[in-house]
């Protein structure tokens, strides 16, 4: 049976249905039906072969990738804390001045941090981690420089500098590796990126919290640092190769009272008590802000309703 006889068997056939009968239309195709916890696509790119999207609530992650993403962002965030607490450690208290490159460093890690936290507020996004690994390429070349500056005798080690047996440059090099192979990793994952999320306002819980608690105690240690600076270089660059004054010997002395009289008396360094404080401020502001967000949302949905 040739083409022609086909088609001519086929008008034949639609011909012969009864006057006023319409052709059937041809059956649709399966879709498939919408399930809790199921991420949201933008139009165009649902990801579903029905082409359908579905809504997630103030309760609920987009999907369970994008909220274990955000804790992921948070301890990224938290990773930079202890650095910078490091840092502002050997200034403050051993009264180790910021060098030119130290500068630079401290920028760059502060520059990684703005990618979770954008990731956190405005929603997991590619182009956000672009931003960190900037950043990280930024801070590997400083560190780098200085790794081999001391190498060549160009600079001297400090002993203040020294953490837990090894010169914090090298401490900042290895971080900032550790950070674009991180960024890669989560870009490879894109399930924790890919689906539709406005951004922790718009999904409460315990995430929220610890969001705005490490950003305050991050913006904290931004101001130090730039008091810092300010203070020991001016406007003028900083010195390449600063030494450091020695320990500080503000401290604070609690005493204790026991049983039968007895008092016992703590001496804490007065900066590691300042420091311990910056993190304990935060977290409280941090649960207050959550506090406020929270009722805003139900004061929106009760208007809505």
């Amino acid at each position: 049976m040739n083409l022609n006889s086909t088609l001519g068997a086929a008008y034949t056939l639609k011909g012969a249905l009864p006057q006023g009968m319409k052709e059937p239309k041809p059956p649709k195709a399966p879709t498939m039906s919408k399930k809790p916890g199921m991420p949201e696509f933008p139009e165009g790119d649902s990801g579903h072969p029905d082409g359908t999207t579905v809504q997630s609530g103030a309760d609920n992650e987009p999907t369970p990738s994008v909220g274990s993403a955000r804790w992921v962002n948070i301890a990224a965030i938290g990773v930079v804390i202890g650095a910078i607490t490091v840092a502002i450690t050997q200034q403050y208290g051993y009264g180790m001045a910021p060098s030119a490159l130290g500068v630079v460093e401290r920028s760059a890690l502060i520059g990684a941090a703005i990618a979770p936290m954008l990731n956190l507020l405005r929603g997991m996004r590619p182009n956000h981690y672009a931003i960190a690994i900037l950043a990280a390429v930024v801070g590997c070349a400083a560190s780098g420089r200085q790794i081999l500056d001391h190498a060549t005798g160009d600079l001297t080690l400090d002993p203040n500098e020294v953490v837990f047996g090894r010169p914090m440059y090298e401490w900042a090099f290895a971080i900032f590796l550790v950070a674009v192979v991180a960024c890669a990793a989560m870009l490879l994952w894109t399930s924790s990126w890919r689906a539709v999320d406005r951004g922790l306002f718009h999904h409460r819980g315990a995430a929220r919290a610890f969001t705005f608690s490490t950003i305050i105690w991050l913006f904290v240690y931004v101001v130090l640092s730039l008091v810092q600076v300010v203070v020991n270089c001016g406007i003028t660059m900083c010195p390449a190769d600063p030494s450091s004054t020695g320990a500080q010997s503000f401290e604070f002395t609690f005493s204790v009272a026991g049983s039968g009289g007895v008092e016992a008396s703590i001496s804490i360094p007065g900066f590691v008590t300042v420091m311990l404080g910056i993190g304990l401020i935060s977290f409280v502001a941090g649960a207050i802000i959550n506090g406020k967000v929270l009722r805003g949302v139900k004061d929106q949905a009760k208007q809505g309703a």
